[in-house]
């Protein structure tokens, strides 16, 4: 009898034993096949790395590193191109770069980097500093240049008119239909750059209503940014465009603090939070007692894809996502937790994961 018993529990030990292996097997395998992107961990230069900042539709990527701004395609390394500030560099898909640097004064200067010509200063004459906010795929640069005044005036550049004065209007970016987004007074407003001075249209909803943070536009004219919707009473993203009325999108978390955010031409949204606090019953599903990073990206067919499980070797670990192209491709930053040396990477949708149109595609 007693070796009869002890068969028994060997053989529901062995059951047991057998269920939970197939079912790891399951979810290792639901897992894999869960997987929407690969993940390439950029080259660093010796023990520094270099801080992506854009990427084009060519999958080139423009980042930064101690003074220096660097270009970087697959199959190459990183290739220096001269001096920058630590602000924003923007990428075309002609592989054309604006960005600021400090001249030897130590004002900022806006400036064009051409792979023909190589780099330009911008601004109109006499002004004291200057900085690039955007580049579009036409070559048209907008940014911002004091006088001597000490007024901050707007301008867009571009080769047949040259430097163009916006006045006060501070333009924040620019997409290939000529139009900007730019702010007079506080107020966002959506004009193109052949009416400068004329139309204008205001970014709903205005008022006290409108959002304050993060505005972003893309080819297709639509304008991604955050607003209180007066309906649900808290704070919703939205997608607007000239032709269309409001779309309000998701609500925003009450403690959600948005730290990069980027738009692609379908219409898809790249996006790094910060979250101050949470519910205590979140708090204890995810263990994290404290604030703490994420990044996602929004579709309308997926919602909601946390990236940060891409690239985490640490459960503290998340990316800083630095741009997001149409092919769908996102190029960041990972920060790791165990302090240990930070991670410039790419990651690419897997076709067949998103369907045979791609995860660029509408």
């Amino acid at each position: 009898m007693r070796t009869t018993r002890m068969t028994r529990r060997h053989l529901i030990f062995l059951l047991a034993l057998l269920v939970t292996v197939l079912a790891g097997v399951l979810i290792f395998a639901w897992y894999r096949h869960a997987r929407l992107y690969t993940v390439t961990v950029l080259p660093r230069l010796g023990t520094r790395v270099v801080e992506p900042r854009a990427i084009n539709d060519r999958g080139q990527i423009v980042g930064f590193c101690q003074g220096r701004f660097y270009l970087w395609e697959a199959g190459k390394d990183w290739r220096e191109l001269g001096r920058a500030s630590g602000r924003g560099l923007y990428l075309n898909n002609a592989g054309q770069i604006a960005g600021t640097v400090d001249d030897p004064n130590g004002a900022q200067r806006a400036f064009l980097w051409d792979p023909a010509d190589g780099s330009r200063l911008l601004g109109a004459p006499g002004d004291i500093s200057s900085e690039a906010n955007a580049i579009n795929n036409l070559g048209q640069v907008v940014g911002v240049s004091k006088t001597p005044s000490g007024e901050e005036h707007g301008f867009i550049r571009d080769k047949p008119g040259g430097m163009c004065d916006l006045g006060l209007h501070y333009p924040w970016t620019i997409n290939d239909r000529g139009e900007l987004i730019v702010f007079n007074y506080g107020q966002p407003l959506l004009m193109e750059a052949s009416d400068i001075g004329f139309a204008a249209t205001e970014v709903p909803p205005v008022g006290k209503h409108y959002g304050n943070s993060f505005y972003c536009l893309n080819n297709n004219g639509y304008v991604f940014s955050e607003a209180l919707n007066a309906d649900k009473g808290r704070m919703y993203d939205f997608f607007w465009r000239r032709d269309r009325s409001i779309e309000w999108l998701f609500p925003r978390g009450d403690q959600t603090i948005y730290t990069a955010v980027a738009l692609n031409d379908a219409n898809q949204i790249a996006v790094s939070e910060r979250v101050l606090y949470s519910s205590w019953l979140k708090r204890f599903m995810k263990r994290e007692p404290r604030p703490y990073k994420q990044s996602f990206l929004w579709t309308r067919q997926r919602g909601r894809v946390f990236l940060d499980k891409y690239v985490r070797e640490h459960r503290g670990d998340y990316l800083s996502v630095a741009g997001l192209n149409n092919n769908g491709c996102i190029v960041g930053t990972v920060n790791r937790e165990s302090g240990s040396l930070r991670q410039a990477v790419l990651l690419e949708p897997i076709p067949e994961r998103w369907g045979k149109r791609g995860a660029g595609k509408r």
